[in-house]
């Protein structure tokens, strides 16, 4: 098995192809939602509640659908 990794993934060059796929099909996708202050400031405030609660610290995103 080949230890060689990919600079931009970080993950064994078998597995960057499906990665680099998965990224693109992604990036299509990336249409984020236009949200207030006071609708940005919840999902702050969720986050680190969230963090609070489990450890764990958590990024949350809103895409519009």
């Amino acid at each position: 098995m080949s230890n060689i990794h990919s600079t931009v993934t970080e993950l064994p060059l078998s597995c960057k192809s499906a990665a680099e796929n998965i990224a693109r099909e992604l990036e299509k996708e990336d249409t984020y939602a236009q949200l207030t202050d006071s609708c940005h400031r919840k999902i702050t405030d969720l986050e680190q509640a969230i963090e609070k609660e489990t450890g764990e610290k958590v990024a949350l995103v809103a895409y519009r659908v």
